[in-house]
C-alpha cells in the first residue's frame, strides 16, 4: 500500500507531498489542473521511461519519492533483487535529470530502473493510457481463467498426470545425456575395469613389495655384514662371546668372596646369553639368505605395473583397490542403462498419452469457462456504459505439454462494434482501460479470484458515463477497493461520493508561472463544496451543496452492485 508520495519539480508541480490510506481515494479537480501528473509520477516508480520534458522549467531535475508499506511480496522481491530491507516500510526515490537520465534508490541503496520495475511489478498497477496493470498482461490471463468454477479440478488432474511424465523425462535425460557419450563411457569403464582386475591390486601391497625388493637387491651386502658380525661375535678365541663368557666366570668366582660383585656378574651373564642368541640368529639368517634374481625381477615388474597403473588413473597405488571397486559399481550401472532406457521409453509413452488425455479435458473446461467469462464480462461492461464492447477469450492449443497444460490463453477487447478485438495491452483509452480493469476485477471477485496489486490507480474510469451508470461505476470502484488501496481520478460527483478519502488538485498561476497543488478535503462542508462544484461548475449554489450532501449520504447507504454471477443465478431461479 502507498503511504506517502512526494513530487518535486515534476512538470508544473513545484513541490507536493501527499499521504494516502487504505480503501478508495479519489482525486478531483478542474480539467487541466494536473490530476494525471500524479499518475505519471507513480508510473516512474514502475520503471517506465522518463522524458526530460517532465522536469519543471528552470529546474535541473525532477524527483519522485514514495513510501510503501512492506507487503510479503515486496519483502520477497527485495531479497531476490539483493536490496536492503528495513522493516515495515519501503522507500523509493527516482530522480530524472534535464538530460533524461535517471537515478534510482531503494531504501537508500542505488538501483537501476529495470530493478525498480521488477520490484514494483505486482505491488502497483496503473489502469490508464499505458495500462501498467497485471490483469492486462497476457501471462496472467490463464491464471484468471483457471480460477473460474470447474477448471481447478481439471487442472489438478492434469498436473497429477503431468508430474510423472516430467520425472520420467528427467530420468531419461540423465541416462541419455550426451548422446553416444554414455556408450563410449561404458566401453572405457569396462576397459579400465578389466585392466585393474588383471592386475588385482591388494591393500598394503606396495610397502610389502618395496621391502622385499630392497632385500633381494642387497643380498651380497647383507651376507657380508652378517658373516663379519658372526665372526666378531662367535670367534673361538677372540670372539666377543668367548671373552664375555670368560669374564662372567671370573666375576662369578669373585662374587663368592665379595657379594658386591654379584650384580655385575649377573649382568655379564645376561649379556653373554643375549650375544649367544644373536650369534644363533645370524647363523640362521645366513642359512636362509640366498640370491634370487628371478624373484627380484618379478617383484620389480609388479611394482612398476602397479605404479604405472596408478599414474594412469591419476591416483596412488594405495588407492587402486578402491578404484577397482568404484569401477565395478559404475560398469554395473552403465551396463544396466540400456535396459532401463527401454523400460523408460515404454513408461514415458504411457504417461504422455495419459497427460495428453487430461490436457484435452482441461482444455474443454477452459473453453466452457471462457464462454462463461465472456458472458460475465459482457454484463459487467454493459453496466459500465460499454454495452457494445467485445471481450473475447482466445484459447489456442500448443503442441507441447507444460506445467499448466497445452493452451495459450489471452484476453482480447474491442471497445467499438465493427473494430477487431485486440490484446488488452493495446487498449488505447485510459477510461476504457480503467473500466475494463473494473469489469475484470469484478468477475474475478465473483469467482474468488487471485489478488492483484495492493495499490491500483484508475485513471478516469468514469470517462463517457453519467447519471445512473456513474453511480454504478462508483459503487463498483468502492467494492473493489475493499481489502486494497485504489486511487481513482474522476470527474463525476457520483463516483467521488463513494470515496474514503478525497484529494483535490488545483492549478494556480502567478507572474508568468503555473503551479499545481494537492489538498486533502475533510468530510463535511469542504468535501460537499467540491462535489457541488463538480455538479454545477464554478458557481456553487446552496441547491448544489444540498444535492452534494444528499449524494454523499446516498453513497454511504448504497449496497454493492450485484456481480454478473449473482445476476445470472437470479435469472435461472426466475
Amino acid at each position: 500500500m502507498l503511504l506517502a508520495l512526494r513530487i518535486e519539480n515534476f512538470t508544473v508541480v513545484e513541490e507536493v507531498e501527499v499521504g494516502f490510506g487504505p480503501g478508495l481515494t479519489v482525486l478531483t479537480g478542474e480539467t487541466g489542473a494536473g490530476k494525471s501528473i500524479l499518475v505519471d509520477a507513480l508510473g516512474l516508480l514502475l520503471g517506465t521511461r522518463a522524458d526530460a520534458d517532465c522536469v519543471r522549467s528552470g529546474a535541473e531535475e525532477a524527483v519522485v519519492e514514495a513510501v510503501f508499506q512492506r507487503s510479503p511480496g515486496l519483502g520477497v522481491r527485495l531479497e531476490a533483487l539483493g536490496l536492503p530491507d528495513h522493516g515495515d516500510e519501503v522507500v523509493l526515490r527516482r530522480v530524472v535529470g534535464r538530460a533524461g537520465r535517471s537515478k534510482v534508490h531503494v531504501n537508500g541503496a542505488l538501483a537501476s530502473v529495470g530493478v525498480l520495475g521488477q520490484l514494483m511489478r505486482g505491488e502497483l498497477d496503473i489502469a490508464g493510457q499505458h495500462a501498467h496493470v497485471g490483469l492486462f498482461e497476457a501471462a496472467t490471463h490463464q491464471a484468471v481463467l483457471d480460477r473460474r468454477e470447474g477448471v481447478a479440478p481439471a487442472l489438478a488432474a492434469y498436473r497429477a498426470a503431468h508430474a510423472p511424465l516430467v520425472a520420467l523425462e528427467t530420468e531419461r535425460r540423465a541416462l541419455d545425456g550426451g548422446g553416444g557419450g554414455h556408450e563410449a563411457r561404458a566401453e572405457f569403464a569396462r576397459f579400465q575395469l578389466d585392466e585393474l582386475e588383471r592386475l588385482s591390486p591388494a591393500p598394503g601391497e606396495e610397502p610389502a613389495l618395496e621391502a622385499e625388493r630392497r632385500r633381494l637387491a642387497s643380498v651380497e651386502r647383507l651376507r657380508a655384514a652378517a658373516l663379519e658380525s658372526e665372526a666378531l661375535l662367535g670367534g673361538d678365541e677372540g670372539g666377543v662371546c668367548t671373552v664375555a663368557a670368560r669374564a662372567a666366570r671370573m666375576l662369578e668366582e669373585a662374587a663368592r668372596t665379595d657379594p658386591n660383585l654379584g650384580q655385575a656378574a649377573s649382568s655379564v651373564l645376561v649379556a653373554t646369553s643375549a650375544l649367544d642368541e644373536a650369534v644363533g640368529s645370524l647363523r640362521r639368517y645366513l642359512d636362509g639368505l640366498e640370491a634370487d634374481p628371478e624373484r627380484l625381477a618379478v617383484v620389480e615388474e609388479r611394482l612398476d605395473a602397479l605404479r604405472r597403473l596408478a599414474r594412469k588413473h591419476g591416483t596412488d597405488v594405495a588407492s587402486l583397490p578402491a578404484r577397482l571397486e568404484a569401477l565395478r559399481v559404475e560398469c554395473a550401472r552403465l551396463e544396466g542403462r540400456r535396459e532401463r532406457l527401454a523400460a523408460l521409453e515404454a513408461e514415458r509413452s504411457a504417461a504422455e498419452a495419459h497427460a495428453w488425455e487430461t490436457a484435452r479435458a482441461l482444455r474443454r473446461e477452459r473453453e466452457r469457462a471462457a464462454r462463461q467469462l465472456e458472458r460475465a464480462m459482457s454484463a459487467e461492461l454493459g453496466r459500465l456504459a460499454l454495452p457494445r464492447a467485445a471481450f473475447t477469450v482466445q484459447l489456442a492449443p500448443r503442441d507441447v505439454l507444460r506445467a499448466d497444460g497445452a493452451d495459450e490463453v489471452e484476453f482480447l477487447f474491442g471497445p467499438n462494434p465493427g473494430e477487431p478485438v485486440r490484446p488488452l495491452s493495446r487498449v488505447a483509452s485510459g477510461g476504457e482501460a480503467s473500466r475494463l480493469w473494473l469489469a475484470l476485477k469484478r468477475t474475478s471477485m465473483a469467482q474468488g479470484g487471485p489478488e492483484e496489486a495492493g495499490t491500483v490507480v484508475l485513471d478516469e474510469a468514469d470517462a463517457g458515463v453519467s447519471g445512473a451508470v456513474a453511480d454504478v461505476v462508483g459503487r463498483m470502484v468502492r467494492a473493489v477497493a475493499a481489502g486494497r488501496q485504489v486511487l481513482c481520478i474522476t470527474h463525476l460527483p457520483q463516483v467521488a461520493a463513494h470515496a474514503d478519502a478525497h484529494l483535490v488538485v488545483e492549478k494556480t498561476s502567478s507572474r508568468g508561472r503555473t503551479w499545481s497543488s494537492v489538498r486533502s478535503l475533510e468530510d463535511g462542508s469542504p468535501r460537499a463544496r467540491e462535489l457541488a462544484r463538480m455538479m454545477s461548475g464554478a458557481i456553487v449554489t446552496s441547491e448544489a451543496l444540498a444535492a452534494a450532501e444528499a449524494l454523499v449520504r446516498a453513497a454511504r447507504a448504497a449496497g454493492p452492485v450485484p456481480t454478473a454471477r449473482t445476476v445470472s443465478r437470479a435469472r435461472r431461479v426466475a
